[in-house]
């Protein structure tokens, strides 16, 4: 069974040295509107997210226990994204000319999120063909739709 969610994301880039991780930080915040669901290998949430360059995408993340996270970003851009805290894992951007690897190197991951809401943070580094590209952070905080919510 499908249960209504609102979605809060929130991703941050580190800007400047990557190396260092001094220096500033671009932010960006938004709201959506998903679903979560139970599966086999966990908890399944899928919301739909307006890209960067304008463009609606669903975003379908899988939450396989508490410490594996499977992220697949749809779109023109889309980015397929496993984070397993102390891990390096070979994942793929599409970036509408062709597939390019990326290295994902989970710093840190903390999940809370249930069927009932809860929280995702995951603090982590790409590398693209050997080079550092990108320090990130990514959070999702999750909770019931109104729809749910009886008085």
């Amino acid at each position: 069974m499908k249960i209504p969610v609102n979605v809060n994301i929130k991703t941050e880039k580190l800007l400047g040295n990557l190396l260092d991780e001094m220096g500033e930080t671009e932010t960006r915040e938004a709201n959506a509107f998903g679903y979560i669901r139970t599966t086999k290998e966990g908890l399944r949430l899928e919301f739909m997210e307006n890209t960067p360059d304008g463009e609606s995408a669903v975003t379908t993340v899988n939450l396989l226990g508490d410490n594996i996270v499977a992220m697949n970003m749809g779109g023109s851009n889309g980015t397929y994204m496993v984070f397993e805290e102390g891990k390096t894992h070979s994942c793929v951007l599409s970036n509408g000319y062709y597939p390019m690897e990326l290295r994902i190197r989970t710093k840190q991951l903390k999940n809370t999120i249930s069927k009932n809401g809860g929280k995702l943070d995951v603090n982590y580094t790409v590398d693209i063909i050997g080079s550092r590209a990108e320090n990130s952070r990514i959070s999702l905080s999750v909770y019931p739709h109104e729809d749910i919510i009886t008085s």
